[in-house]
């Protein structure tokens, strides 16, 4: 299947995954695997991912409006790193209990952490799914976005 078989939002979703997945294959074995490189090898790869969206995006006028949420997590020697944009969720499960990771890049999201409007309210805001930021927002994406390392 390729990208055409495939309609809308999904299109930018598709391209990402498969551009992170495959830079993060391609490169993985050939870095000093420590904690500052799998940060960056991560960063790396959304960025890839990032300028893979934007310049399809560019080629096909139906597709200049699409963007796309990522997530990427690297497990190695029992510690997570974790790359986010957008408003994909990343959760650990740990002894029974949930516990969201990742923070919303939204426009309700924004308005919760200010105390805006109430975690309730923001269920059914009429802008619940505004992102402030995603993949293809921007030509350069570096440095718009999370990562976090957590031990497993």
């Amino acid at each position: 299947m390729g990208w055409e078989d495939i309609i809308g939002g999904e299109v930018a979703s598709y391209l990402a995954t498969v551009a992170a997945g495959r830079y993060i294959e391609e490169k993985f074995n050939s870095i000093e695997l420590n904690n500052e490189n799998i940060e960056n090898l991560i960063k790396e790869a959304m960025d890839y991912a990032n300028k893979t969206v934007y310049e399809k995006a560019k080629e096909n006028a139906e597709l200049e409006q699409m963007g796309t949420t990522l997530e990427i997590c690297i497990f190695y020697e029992n510690k997570v790193y974790i790359g986010h944009i957008g408003d994909s969720r990343i959760y650990r499960i740990r002894k029974n209990i949930i516990r969201r990771i990742t923070t919303d890049h939204s426009y309700v999201e924004t308005l919760v952490k200010d105390k805006t409007i109430t975690r309730e309210e923001a269920f059914y805001h009429p802008k619940k799914n505004m992102l402030i930021k995603a993949l293809r927002m921007y030509r350069n994406n570096r440095t718009r976005y999370n990562s976090k390392r957590f031990y497993r």
